[in-house]
């Protein structure tokens, strides 16, 4: 059985590991969202291409949704988009408006593939588009290192904050004990102190009463 110092320092070392850990995939995070081309991902650039399915419905995405747009001034309602494949002309996409009351967090319209292919979707007012649904989009790789240090940091925190409690329970408990042992100290010396001196009382007074 562990002693109470042995699992206060057995979970201080868990906290410290799990919070190192959440910080390493919160870095981990920041790198990789970098490297991705989805609206959601921090830092992202919109694809060169993405590939879709003609007749396959895809939503057209960016950074903060519909919020973003309206802040730019553009108009949410009426898209004007255009669609490209490789080095073709752009030619014009029939696109549906999520609208001003868009409950999505990125997706500001819809449109239904014209082609089969990697295409490049630009829309006036709006700049280029995110699909995130396109055909074969990579997994959202840096969500799970998010989740990940989310998860980290809070148990290390919990943990941590579970070894101070811990730690201060057991302070109190010795200075408790401490002051105990203090007071049975205190209480001997002062029996001792009253025998010694009822000792040296009955000496006298039996030398006043010797025949």
């Amino acid at each position: 059985m562990l002693s109470p110092a042995q699992a206060i320092s057995r979970r201080a070392i868990a906290a410290t590991v799990l919070v190192l850990l959440g910080l390493a995939f919160a870095a981990t995070y920041r790198i990789v969202s970098g490297t991705e081309h989805q609206s959601f991902a921090a830092g992202a650039l919109p694809p060169d291409s993405s590939h879709v399915t003609a007749g396959k419905t895809y939503q057209l995405s960016v950074p903060g949704g519909v919020t973003t747009l309206k802040a730019r001034g553009a108009n949410v309602a009426a898209p004007e988009c255009e669609w490209s494949d490789g080095g073709s002309a752009s030619q014009s996409l029939t696109a549906s408006a999520e609208g001003t009351g868009a409950k999505a967090v990125n997706t500001v319209a819809t449109f239904v593939a014209p082609v089969t292919g990697d295409i490049r979707v630009d829309c006036i007012g709006w700049g280029a588009m995110y699909i995130d649904d396109a055909d074969h989009a990579p997994a959202d790789v840096a969500g799970w290192f998010l989740l990940l240090a989310v998860a980290a940091l809070t148990v290390g925190a919990g943990v941590g904050v579970t070894a101070l409690r811990m730690a201060s329970e057991d302070v109190a408990l010795s200075a408790r004990r401490s002051a105990g042992e203090d007071d049975e100290i205190e209480r001997l010396v002062h029996v001792v102190h009253v025998n010694s001196q009822d000792g040296e009382v009955l000496d006298a007074d039996r030398g006043d009463v010797s025949p």
